[in-house]
């Protein structure tokens, strides 16, 4: 069975505050019994320890003296709330909403004097920025998380998140050998606590990085490096490399080792209702294996409906030079207006928030 995603349950979390500040006695105590099994399975994160420890509290005051109002922890209760808002309105791709509900979890932070957790909401924020594309602004944000990680003792897993997190946006900049030494830094932090998982992590980050660089050669080793601890396999961060394993395969032209991937990856989607992830693969599939141009676009307009803006432009471009080379002008052209349009999508979207 597979865990509930960090995001979905912190959003169980915001739901029962909700219900706490409404004074909505029985469904708080639904809300309760739906968050206390999450415990176990969010036991690494500690500011959903720290927010569920706070609710629980309130929750347990609200028969008698309400106190979801004036409540003692006001400040840090309401800075987790859009903290995690912001994380949920973040992994349903909502990214204008997020980052509201982030510039507001800033203000409150300014009211709990905790570097660590500040540190964490760098942290969070820079990851999104990386993900909206604005390097130099998740830069900012990630730095201030890595230095005050490093002047605490005990937050080495935090450190290796945010040196990944530093080295792909280098990778998106094309300061390859920046983004070297930060992989570096975080394959010997990850060694040296003896986390195997974030050690795959940091493998699947230099086969970003080495597909940036245009070497699918290094970029599969490592790749295949990752997959072959078993509990990196295990999580759904195998559907991240195996997609990017399928794509330098083809581009190497291992195209039956790619379909060997693309078999095993789909078997697991299934089971996972990963539904991304088989469009993704699919328009790589199309594209390579079958020159299916209806099924690639099919695939594409099922990204984009899912605003997947990065991955839709991304596998426009693979399609449009695919065709390109087959002296399919026609369809070539079609994917390079698709990556175009996409592009401007974005810039939009941008300018939004």
């Amino acid at each position: 069975m597979n865990k509930i995603p960090a995001e979905e349950a912190a959003n169980i979390l915001n739901s029962w505050y909700r219900a706490i500040e409404e004074n909505d006695t029985e469904q708080s105590v639904r809300l309760f019994k739906q968050a206390k099994p999450l415990i176990k399975e969010m036991e690494e994160s500690e500011a959903f320890l720290t927010y569920y420890a706070l609710l629980e509290e309130m929750h347990n005051g609200m028969p008698d003296d309400n106190r979801g109002e004036g409540y003692g922890d006001s400040h840090l209760i309401s800075y987790y709330f859009h903290l995690f808002s912001g994380a949920y309105e973040s992994y349903k791709k909502n990214d204008q909403q997020a980052i509201g509900f982030y510039k507001t979890a800033e203000k409150k932070l300014a009211h709990v004097d905790d570097p660590i957790e500040a540190a964490r909401f760098h942290e969070k924020i820079g990851k999104l920025y990386y993900d909206l594309g604005e390097n130099l602004m998740s830069l900012s944000h990630t730095r201030q998380a890595m230095e005050i990680f490093q002047d605490h003792g005990g937050y080495a897993m935090n450190l290796v998140s945010v040196y990944m997190t530093m080295a792909d946006n280098y990778t998106e900049m094309g300061k390859y050998k920046e983004a070297e030494q930060f992989l570096a830094e975080a394959v010997k932090t990850a060694r040296a606590a003896g986390d195997h998982v974030k050690e795959a992590h940091a493998f699947h980050h230099y086969g970003l990085l080495y597909s940036a660089m245009d070497k699918p050669e290094e970029s599969i080793t490592y790749l295949e490096k990752a997959l072959k601890d078993k509990a990196y396999a295990a999580s759904d961060h195998y559907f991240q490399s195996v997609y990017l394993l399928i794509k330098e395969l083809f581009k190497t032209g291992g195209h039956d080792r790619a379909i060997v991937y693309y078999t095993e990856g789909k078997e697991r989607s299934r089971e996972a209702c990963n539904d991304i992830f088989d469009a993704k693969v699919d328009v790589l599939y199309s594209v390579y294996h079958e020159k299916a141009f209806d099924d690639c676009k099919k695939s594409l307009a099922a990204l984009l409906k899912r605003k997947q803006y990065d991955s839709v432009r991304e596998l426009s471009l693979i399609a449009a030079n695919v065709y390109s080379k087959k002296a399919l002008y026609k369809e070539a052209a079609h994917f390079f207006l698709e990556a175009i349009q996409t592009e401007e999508m974005m810039k939009k979207a941008a300018v939004m928030q």
